[in-house]
């Protein structure tokens, strides 16, 4: 159990439900279950934050995409666990992503809170292989095991099969029990490519595009295809897809087996380098889109020109792009300490008023008061 393990000082169902009113979702049933019968556990690779933690803001930070509900710290790497949510996804499962606290992008990791549970044991016995070969983990003990299986009605085989052996097969197991989990799914289309199965990685990356269209990282793995093919007019889609993505919500290329060769750098910089290279090949339709200017001819990590491309699809009415641009731009700028994130964030209250967003909105209001990590 956690080191935050405490007696809780209100009854839990009391909690969820202000964690609900916190959050502004319903939150998914077996995450109720696993709150009610854990208050602040630790589960393979993932140390949970108390309920109570989680409604003062535990893991929030002055800057944090407020699509971001993080409940939790990876043991070990330093990031966070929680729920992706948007207005959209808020109406079906929850999918949980992983944030980087360095550099503030966001992964998927599983696409419930259910799968996330098999996720946690898979990887937390992958990360301490050799722990587990000498019978010291506590998840060899028959309660802990059959605890687990009871409340959470978990396959046996995810206590019993030997550990994966390595990135492989780790990730093809995660699939096995999760078979819509994004990030594994482009791993292993990642591995299909380096063997020269080109359809069948396609394939992969086509699936996950439909599970995690929010993350920016799998339309360039489809458009990494087509340069290597040399095939533009097919490329040129996805890395404009790439570029209309905000820039958390895409990572790096070194999280991908592209090949040695493979430039190394986030994944929106090198889709907008190809896109200013290949301009000869670039629709007309694509040119005449203010965001073109930006990632062709200006430098697209100027917190100043996002913002102000913010402002301009907001005054067209263009309320998803502008949302888009202020993410990007607040990215980038929330360790300076002029006052232009603490403008973004008004901008983006605003917008999420204008929309009806009251989750998004209560979010932003609240990170912005939170102190400032400067640079």
């Amino acid at each position: 159990m956690s080191n935050y393990e405490e007696t809780p000082t209100e009854p839990t169902n009391e909690s969820l439900r202000h964690l609900e009113s916190f959050w502004h979702v319903s939150l998914p049933e077996t995450f109720r279950i696993f709150y009610t019968h854990l208050q602040s556990p630790i589960l393979g690779n993932c140390e949970f934050y108390p309920i109570r933690m989680i409604v003062q803001g535990a893991g929030r930070v002055f800057g944090m995409l407020p699509q971001f509900l993080p409940f939790g710290r990876a043991i070990g790497d330093g990031g966070l666990y929680g729920f992706y949510v948007t207005p959209e996804i808020a109406l079906g499962r929850l999918p949980v992503a992983y944030l980087e606290e360095d550099d503030m992008y966001l992964r998927p990791v599983a696409s419930s809170f259910e799968t996330f549970l098999a996720h946690c044991i898979t990887v937390g016995r992958y990360e301490v292989e050799e722990e587990w070969a000498e019978g010291s983990d506590d998840w060899q003990e028959t309660e802990e095991r059959d605890t687990l299986i009871e409340l959470f009605s978990l396959p046996e085989t995810l206590l019993t099969l030997e550990a994966p052996r390595n990135n492989t097969e780790l990730n093809e197991r995660l699939l096995a029990f999760d078979p819509h989990n994004s990030a594994s799914l482009c791993y292993l289309g990642c591995n299909q490519r380096s063997l020269g199965h080109v359809e069948r990685a396609l394939d992969l990356f086509h699936r996950a595009s439909e599970v995690a269209p929010w993350f920016g990282d799998i339309p360039y793995l489809i458009a990494d295809v087509f340069r290597e093919r040399e095939q533009p007019l097919r490329a040129i889609p996805y890395y404009w897809s790439v570029v209309q993505h905000a820039l958390p919500l895409c990572t790096h290329t070194i999280n991908w087996n592209l090949g040695e060769d493979h430039p190394e750098a986030d994944v929106y910089e090198v889709a907008a380098d190809v896109l200013s290279q290949w301009e000869k090949h670039i629709p007309s339709e694509i040119k005449k889109h203010p965001l073109w200017q930006v990632v062709a001819h200006e430098d697209p990590y100027d917190p100043n020109i996002r913002e102000a491309l913010g402002d301009a699809f907001y005054a067209q009415n263009d309320l998803g792009s502008a949302e888009c641009e202020y993410l990007s731009a607040l990215s980038l700028c929330h360790t300076e300490r002029s006052r232009q994130p603490i403008r973004i964030y008004e901008a983006l209250a605003q917008l999420y008023e204008r929309r009806g967003y009251i989750r998004d909105l209560h979010l932003v209001n609240f990170d912005q008061q939170l102190p400032r990590t400067l640079l």
